[in-house]
């Protein structure tokens, strides 16, 4: 029988064509398999409120729902494995039980490091502020300023965007730390990593846990007067800046420059301070009050009347005293070194005052209603005045 080599080549190449089927429908079969697999669903258990720290595991606590096979990241703890044990860490809302996270019993708390402080130890809440920095870091120094809606209540309310004046400045506070969930760190803002079930889906997800109070170094009636203006309705504010010298800063005074044709050795005279009263700028003060007639039923609205207050009266008291210690000193419109300055004296002035600030008891309120910082004056009598002046 005569041997047909078309015929053989044919019958090879139909052979190796029903074998690339038969491997084709072999794979085809086995990957429908997989997608059958991975679409099953599977029952996990997952939180159904956000639950605190160191929280026992109740059935109120779990919800379950039933996810594709393929979006399960980790293996999945049955109901029995976490009923009863206590949360390590916080577990958020529709995040997936892990076994890491659980444990038979509540952590022992670790010993916190001591905080190192100058003054005192303070907590102060971010939501107390109205720009409330979450990039500050331990040994960060800021200003702490209150505010105050210029005007009256009246013309506040009606005003749109109402303009605000300086009520107190507190500088030179350092920031120690934070507190978030009670506990204290060092990052204003901590990121953490949680498997969470989203749309069916076990997705991993990086949130943003911002801690709720700033722990600061911080001077008791500093931040006594703080609370109490935010308590009175005034807005606190947060500057970062940079540690500033307490102390009064000196006037700075630029001079023309001059040609100098020959220098002339003077011999230095010290400056002398004589006693002197002070005297007020202007002899008195026109204020408006209001008036309220209760008891007269014939007259229904208010009146209004001016008061006059008299400078030169109240600068002529001799019960309280104060003496200018420093070389000079500043009076100022409000109690505050960053205040508008009213008037300079000098060192020996005697002055009468009034009364010690309520916002800041490190100022004394004069006759003539403005302020002088405690540091620069000392109170003394009308005797010792006399003394002073033989």
């Amino acid at each position: 029988m005569k041997f047909n080599k078309q015929i053989a080549i044919i019958l090879v190449l139909l052979s190796m064509l029903l074998s690339a089927i038969g491997v084709a429908v072999y794979f085809y079969n086995q990957k429908q398999e997989v997608i059958k697999s991975n679409s099953r669903l599977v029952k996990i258990f997952v939180a159904k409120d956000n639950i605190k720290k160191d929280t026992q595991i109740t059935e109120k606590h779990i919800k379950q729902t039933t996810i594709a096979k393929q979006f399960v990241l980790t293996k999945p703890l049955l109901k029995k494995e976490i009923l009863g044990k206590f949360a390590k860490e916080p577990i958020y809302k529709n995040e997936a039980f892990l076994k890491e996270k659980l444990s038979t019993k509540i952590q022992e708390k670790k010993k916190e490091k001591a905080i190192d402080y100058k003054y005192n130890s303070y907590n102060m809440q971010f939501k107390l502020f109205k720009n409330p920095n979450y990039s500050l870091e331990p040994n960060d120094i800021i200003k702490i300023i209150s505010v105050y809606p210029s005007g009256t209540k009246e013309e506040a309310k009606e005003m749109a965007s109402p303009d605000y004046a300086v009520q107190y400045v507190a500088k030179n506070i350092r920031v120690l730390g934070f507190l978030n969930d009670g506990k204290a760190t060092e990052k204003s803002i901590i990121k953490k990593k949680i498997k969470k079930l989203v749309k069916k889906q076990q997705v991993e997800e990086i949130i943003e846990i911002k801690s709720q109070e700033l722990i600061l170094d911080i001077k008791q009636d500093i931040l006594l007067s703080l609370i109490n203006d935010y308590n009175k309705g005034k807005q606190l504010w947060m500057v970062e800046s940079k540690f500033e010298d307490e102390e009064e800063p000196e006037e700075k005074v630029v001079e023309e420059p001059v040609k100098v044709v020959k220098k002339i050795k003077r011999k230095y005279t010290p400056r002398s301070y004589p006693i002197r009263w002070y005297k007020p700028k202007s002899s008195s003060s026109m204020k408006t009050a209001t008036i309220s007639y209760s008891n007269d039923t014939d007259i229904k609205e208010t009146k209004k009347a001016k008061i006059v207050s008299s400078f030169v009266k109240e600068c002529s008291q001799k019960e309280n005293l104060l003496l200018v210690k420093s070389s000079k000193a500043y009076l100022r419109k409000n109690p505050s070194i960053r205040a508008k300055i009213h008037r300079k004296v000098y060192k020996n002035y005697v002055i009468p005052y009034t009364s010690i600030s309520r916002i800041n008891p490190s100022w004394f309120v004069i006759c003539d209603g403005s302020y002088i910082q405690s540091k620069d004056v000392k109170e003394i009598s009308y005797d010792e005045y006399k003394k002073l002046r033989k």
